[in-house]
């Protein structure tokens, strides 16, 4: 797979995209007490506050919406400084760029573990990806929610899965050929 360093290895949050001419991008963090379903998928007792990250996306007229809240938990604060510094400047004003929060957390000696749960709105067409990410130790990290106005937009998931690691060859041993 890509290296950790390549920005286009894991994109944060799910389902963003960049901006280009005729859309509009917009992310900010704020320092508050996330949503109770959020709170409880990361340990935290109600009431307490952690960085959580707003994401908006939409074309010019309105269509292609994408919205996301992503709450970070105690363990990510912790163990990745890049999160941690935006605590001071997460007054919900300043843009905040955490494209890269992935790598941070690989970086940071982390395994991550995604799940992403896909569901259908059943009043609107609209569908919600949720994303929890674990690391290496079960210990969770952070949960997206993505709404995406599926009327005029495709959510495209992509993978890379790492190959086989080959053993080298040892002197005087014999090569076999796979059947």
């Amino acid at each position: 797979g890509p290296p950790v360093e390549s920005p286009a290895s894991l994109t944060f949050p799910v389902g963003a995209r960049a901006a280009t001419p005729g859309t509009v991008s917009r992310a900010t963090v704020v320092w508050e007490p996330p949503a109770p379903d959020h709170a409880e998928a990361l340990g935290l007792a109600p009431g307490r506050s952690t960085l959580i990250h707003h994401y908006r996306y939409a074309t010019a007229d309105g269509r292609g919406l994408r919205t996301a809240v992503t709450s970070f938990s105690a363990v990510a604060l912790a163990e990745v400084e890049e999160l941690a510094r935006y605590r001071d400047r997460a007054d919900g004003t300043a843009a905040a760029q955490l494209r890269r929060a992935y790598d941070w957390m690989r970086r940071a000696g982390l395994t991550l573990h995604h799940r992403d749960t896909i569901t259908r709105s059943a009043s609107t067409p609209s569908v919600r990806v949720t994303r929890r990410v674990h690391d290496q130790y079960a210990r969770p990290l952070e949960i997206t929610d993505l709404i995406v106005d599926a009327r005029q937009d495709a959510l495209v998931y992509e993978f890379t899965l790492p190959g086989r690691t080959a053993r080298p060859a040892t002197a005087g041993a014999s090569r076999r050929t796979p059947p």
